[in-house]
């Protein structure tokens, strides 16, 4: 999110951003060669790169791991459909 944009919204909404939210689902694409897992941000709903980062790159959610070990786990077929394993 950029700095105008951010200084646009509520301050409500500006401090939810503050708050860590805890990841809590990880998309395997199982079609890829590897079948690569990736863990989804819980504000904007998009896979990150990596795991373990401070905060999502798309939307700049703080991002909380501790309960990660837990998270849902969604195999990804074809168009964004999954199948919920967890």
């Amino acid at each position: 999110m950029t700095r105008a944009v951010y200084r646009r919204l509520p301050l409500a909404e500006q401090m939810r951003y503050r708050c860590p939210m805890h990841v809590a689902e990880i998309h395997v694409f199982p079609h890829c060669h590897g079948a690569p897992a990736y863990p989804v941000c819980p504000r904007c709903g998009r896979t990150m790169e990596r795991e373990y980062m401070a905060f999502c790159s798309r939307c700049g959610q703080i991002l909380g791991w501790r309960r990660y070990q837990y998270a849902r786990i969604v195999y990804v077929y074809g168009e964004g459909r999954g199948v919920l394993l967890n």
